[in-house]
């Protein structure tokens, strides 16, 4: 089953500021979370949840369709 993952705005804008490696990291997370849907919130938009990396983490939340990542930070 293909989903999709969509970027909000301030994630969208955060990974543009981000360094290149912080990118890279930030989307090996997002890649890992999109494999397991078993690891998502309840689909509907009302939670968020937060996953990590070893210096970076994406706070999503589910809709029926797939994901929306609202957050993004690195601290590498």
């Amino acid at each position: 089953m293909v989903h999709a993952m969509v970027l909000e705005w301030l994630a969208a804008e955060v990974m543009e500021e981000l360094p290149v490696r912080a990118r890279g990291e930030v989307a090996e997370v997002l890649v890992e979370v999109a494999r397991h849907p078993e690891w998502w919130p309840a689909p509907g938009g009302e939670e968020t949840v937060d996953f990590f990396g070893p210096y970076c983490w994406a706070s999503v939340v589910a809709y029926a369709d797939g994901l929306e990542v609202r957050d993004v930070g690195w601290c590498g």
